[in-house]
């Protein structure tokens, strides 16, 4: 599977991205170098191979998610550039 110049300019317009012509070409044979890798995957025999465990169970040995606080939260605020008031400051991404 190949993409073509117009195909990557509407994804990355879709990710809000705006490409020169040459940061485009790139772009291009970048991708299509990665997919090309990717359909190598195919000659694969995997007849054999039994499937992760993510595939079936969620039941793997994973540490729990646990929720701890920063510990200096007033540095990480002070040391950044996007703070406005006691909050990080992020661009809009969505139009009302």
């Amino acid at each position: 599977m190949k993409l073509s110049s117009d195909e990557v300019r509407d994804i990355a317009l879709e990710a809000r991205l705006i490409l020169t012509e040459d940061e485009l070409a790139a772009a291009v044979g970048y991708i299509n170098g990665f997919l090309d890798m990717l359909d190598r995957f195919n000659e694969l025999d995997l007849e054999d191979v039994e499937p992760f465990c993510f595939a079936e169970t969620m039941e793997c040995p994973l540490r729990d998610d646990v929720l701890k606080p920063f510990e200096d939260r007033d540095a990480i605020l002070r040391e950044s550039a996007h703070v406005e008031r006691d909050y990080f400051k992020v661009p809009r991404i969505m139009e009302d």
